[in-house]
């Protein structure tokens, strides 16, 4: 194993099967994000002279933001929530001035970095809870 990383060149079928044998890995891991992206991120990595860590690092970066979108997806559709729901959609009129005021404060979301507790009131089963 050692001695095929430290192989240089090689003919192109060569190129070809390793190309492919890393993406079958790269799969097998369940790491389908760097398995889509390698190839694109290593001839950029190769035009711009990228170090193998900057290179690994792209890449590893991707993969989680991909997994984070993936999660963040996956989340929202077992929460039952529906999507369509949003501030934008969120008729704030309706509300009083202090409430429309409190529903601003919460928009950003720091509250959930702080670990603050939110209470929401009302009707029961009500179809428009606004996600932030």
């Amino acid at each position: 194993m050692i001695n095929s990383f430290h192989q240089q060149g090689g003919s192109v079928s060569n190129a070809t099967n390793r190309h492919q044998e890393l993406k079958t890995i790269l799969e097998r891991l369940k790491l389908a994000g760097m398995a889509k992206h390698f190839p694109d991120l290593a001839l950029r990595a190769a035009k711009e002279g990228l170090s193998h860590e900057a290179y690994l690092h792209e890449l590893a970066r991707q993969e989680e933001a991909i997994r984070q979108e993936r999660r963040t997806e996956r989340l929202l559709r077992q929460s039952g929530l529906p999507l369509e729901k949003t501030f934008r959609t969120f008729d704030l009129k309706r509300l009083s001035p202090m409430l429309q005021l409190q529903i601003e404060r919460l928009k950003p979301g720091a509250f959930l970095s702080q670990a603050v507790n939110v209470v929401t009131v009302g009707k029961p089963r009500s179809t428009h809870y606004p996600l932030i």
